[in-house]
């Protein structure tokens, strides 16, 4: 039974990068099949500063990365600003208004706000294709205004 089961293994290996198989010498005619995490893009999004958005909901991700930077925590208020010349946006940290993009703590690394119609002229100014996620660099500098770079990651 053990050599019929191997080359079935080893063809799925060779087509299925994502799983590691384990054997145990005690087990041979056992083969333990486990699923490896992809956690590669969710440690990427933290190691720089990053902003991601969500969608269909419009729902945008602001890393502790990029909170640090704006020095911005729980129900802080940020605006984005865009240059059509240099195909660039921009995020502040701004005095809380009616029409604010007002952070949220998830408890975890991150904070969160919802806006459709954010996302919607997000994915028209920069020409992005709907996908489920998009992620976009922060720069760890701002300009002379306060305010730091944001731009596609692709």
């Amino acid at each position: 039974m053990a050599n019929c089961t191997i080359p079935l293994v080893v063809a799925m290996c060779f087509f299925i990068s994502n799983f590691n198989i384990i054997t145990h010498n005690k087990m041979e005619d056992l083969i333990i099949f486990r699923r490896q995490r992809a956690t590669k893009g969710q440690w990427m999004s933290h190691e720089l500063p990053r902003i991601k958005i969500e969608m269909p909901r419009g729902t945008f991700v602001v890393f502790k990365k990029v909170a640090e930077l704006l020095k911005a925590g729980n129900r802080d208020a940020v605006m984005f600003a865009f240059n059509k010349k240099d195909k660039c946006a921009y995020i502040y940290k701004e005095e809380p208004e009616e029409d604010s993009y007002y952070l949220s703590n998830s408890g975890r690394e991150y904070y969160r706000f919802t806006s459709k119609e954010l996302m919607l002229f997000f994915i028209d100014f920069f020409g992005i294709e709907k996908e489920k996620a998009v992620y976009f660099d922060v720069d760890s500098i701002p300009n002379e205004k306060g305010m730091f770079k944001v731009v596609p990651s692709f």
